[in-house]
């Protein structure tokens, strides 16, 4: 419930800035998309460059790159980050939105605290945090910034928030973004149109095989507001369904 509210509480404050951008005009989206990701690999990322986009990255534990002991346990401090990252029409920002689902099981969300390059604000440092407060264990973290001094963030292909891992299980974590708001990306022209993608992160083991293999689907805690609007848009379509037979029905039966 906490952080359903804390969701509410964001998109409208971003959508306040949004209404604000477009001079208090009914929003568009007039600019070109950009395209929200999940890179679980980081080498050759910023606030405004890019990397390799990994689909999915093994990483093992403990090592150079992952600090987790293999303890059962959560401790609240980063073993591995990754990045949230956008493409496209990636003008300088001045509000991002974006809500990351994990497996809480596997991992908690924590301070980055790895990589004094990239903050966790990515391209909006120094901007006003409206992110949920860490350590994040409820298996869907909302991530954000707003611009309140006039000074919009940093432009192009890059990290917009970098995400610190707590480590407490080994196995394939997937990364997925719930449905985008309107105000998902705000440049200084307006509102932009999104799209989303997915990253996954084995922990001590291996990638599932490009061709032929599995892929793993988010579990139910990793998507919940994807679920609950595919669930809501399954349950009206079986009523559509149901009222156009019971329509046939009564037709055959007047005839």
């Amino acid at each position: 419930m906490v952080a359903g509210a804390l969701i509410v509480s964001l998109a409208i404050a971003l959508g306040l800035l949004g209404f604000l951008a477009m001079g208090g005009q009914e929003s568009a989206h007039a600019q070109g998309t950009v395209n929200f990701d999940i890179d679980p690999e980081i080498t050759g990322n910023s606030a405004n460059t890019l990397g390799a986009v990994e689909n999915c990255y093994a990483v093992t534990c403990p090592s150079v790159e992952c600090t987790w002991d293999g303890s059962s346990s959560f401790d609240d401090v980063s073993d591995y980050v990754i990045d949230v990252v956008v493409s496209g029409d990636t003008q300088a920002p001045v509000s991002y939105d974006a809500s990351l689902n994990y497996d809480e099981t596997r991992v908690h969300v924590a301070e980055p605290g790895t990589d004094p390059g990239v903050e966790a604000d990515g391209k909006m440092p120094g901007a006003f945090d409206l992110s949920e407060a860490l350590p994040d264990s409820d298996g869907t973290f909302a991530a954000g910034a707003i611009d309140l001094t006039g000074d919009p963030g940093i432009a192009g292909d890059g990290t917009i928030a970098r995400v610190g891992l707590d480590i407490g299980a080994s196995g394939v974590v997937t990364f997925s973004l719930n449905e985008a708001p309107l105000t998902a990306y705000v440049s200084e022209l307006g509102n932009h149109a999104v799209t989303r993608g997915t990253g996954m992160l084995a922990i001590n083991e291996d990638c599932y095989a490009a061709v032929g293999g599995i892929a793993k689907l988010p579990d139910v805690s990793d998507s919940a507001g994807w679920n609950c609007v595919a669930i809501a848009g399954l349950a009206a379509l079986a009523v559509a369904a149901l009222g156009a037979g019971g329509w046939y029905v009564r037709r055959r039966w007047v005839r």
